[in-house]
């Protein structure tokens, strides 16, 4: 662990007194902050992928997957007390170092804990002076940053190097209305439900604790065979750490798994993880066959029918926003990607996420469907994809 520096070291304005009281840090032991870790969560009500537990358990699966990474967490203390904390690490993408969040790509959000007061705005500065003062760092990644992000203030002025914008949807069921839906859509889940139920009795559970990782198992086959059916590439998902992280936060004791049976098997599978009240969806999968029946949207309904019940205040779908989760969406926050460059190389960094991935993406999956062919498709699935409901994962990142 290094040790915590003043902030003048990094050159960090900061007004009068808190000049003397406040001291910035960089650290690579996840341990050795702990205790004061989860305690400034409790503080900060930050999200789930900024937790300790997110991040550690990211760390275990990394090093039992080989996964070469380099933390750099860094600390701000007022007072001797931990007031911000960001995880963040460092990944070589081709010749360049770059800094992104921490966990990544199983992180979806980037963000920092802060705790409350009327300092935020200097210790986010001192934060970021001492991201600058990394020389072995050429340029940083920061995906997914909420609008409503701690950090948001601070990458706000540096727009002109945001290179995506979409939207995350939510369910807040604190607020009036939130489970309303149209009569045509109640209607044509209960069609789809009444479909499925012709194969079968239909079932919805709670997976027990016990179940949890063989569910996630299951979801993970049943996605992976869905990336293999379209011809779609998704870098989350083919990280060599990813299923056994999955696999541990199935284990979390905030992990919820939910499952759709029809006939005594798997129909579609729902995972993530609650949060301080706010469910984040991770992994949403379904069985090939039943696809022309939506059953993750009915995975869906359920959960918004019995949130109270499963302990959910408000239900997150994250990014990227599409027509599946906006239809049970009662608001969106916008987000935004930055590749900010801190080198003179890590310009590379803009122009790669900008131009040459984009396209390197689209090549790759046209090559893709034109491989597995479109009349290969299972005939259920190929008629849901032409009527706009095939699914796919709600925080599912293709690159």
């Amino acid at each position: 662990m290094l040790e915590a520096l003043p902030a003048r070291a990094f050159g960090v304005a900061l007004p009068g007194a808190a000049r003397a009281a406040c001291s910035v840090g960089v650290s690579q032991d996840l341990e050795a902050l702990r205790d004061a870790w989860t305690a400034l969560e409790a503080r900060a009500g930050g999200g789930v992928f900024q937790s300790y537990a997110w991040c550690r358990a990211w760390e275990d699966a990394a090093r039992r997957a080989g996964c070469r990474q380099t933390p750099r967490i860094v600390t701000v203390h007022q007072d001797g007390h931990l007031v911000l904390l960001w995880p963040l690490a460092i990944r070589r993408l081709g010749p360049l170092r770059v800094l992104r969040s921490f966990g990544e790509p199983a992180t979806q959000n980037a963000d920092a804990l802060v705790a409350p007061g009327a300092e935020r705005a200097e210790w986010l500065a001192a934060a970021w002076r001492g991201v600058r003062a990394m020389r072995d760092v050429d340029a940083v990644l920061l995906r997914g940053v909420r609008e409503d992000a701690a950090i948001a203030p601070l990458v706000a002025t540096r727009g002109r190097f945001a290179t995506r914008e979409t939207e995350a949807p939510f369910c807040d069921f604190r607020s009036e209305g939130a489970r309303r839906r149209s009569g045509r859509t109640r209607n044509a889940l209960q069609r789809n439900l009444r479909h499925l139920a012709e194969a079968g009795p239909v079932m919805f559970e709670v997976v027990a604790p016990e179940g949890r990782a063989g569910a996630m198992a299951e979801a993970l086959r049943l996605k992976h065979a869905w990336l293999r059916r379209t011809g779609r590439f998704s870098a989350g998902y083919a990280h060599p750490a990813n299923a056994a992280f999955l696999r541990g936060v199935a284990e979390c004791p905030n992990a919820l798994i939910l499952r759709l049976t029809v006939g005594g098997e798997t129909a579609a599978i729902e995972a993530g993880l609650i949060h301080q009240g706010t469910y984040a969806s991770l992994v949403q999968a379904y069985e090939a066959r039943h696809a022309a029946f939506g059953p993750g949207r009915l995975l869906f309904r359920h959960m918004v029918d019995h949130a109270a019940d499963l302990g959910i205040a408000v239900l997150d779908f994250l990014a990227p926003a599409s027509r599946h989760k906006s239809e049970w969406a009662s608001g969106a926050v916008r987000v935004r990607d930055y590749a900010v460059p801190l080198r003179l190389r890590g310009w590379m960094l803009l122009a790669y996420v900008r131009h040459l991935r984009p396209r390197a993406k689209a090549w790759r999956e046209r090559v893709g469907a034109a491989l597995k062919g479109f009349g290969r498709r299972p005939r259920g699935e190929a008629h849901a994809r032409g009527a706009g409901l095939v699914e796919t994962g709600p925080g599912e990142r293709s690159s």
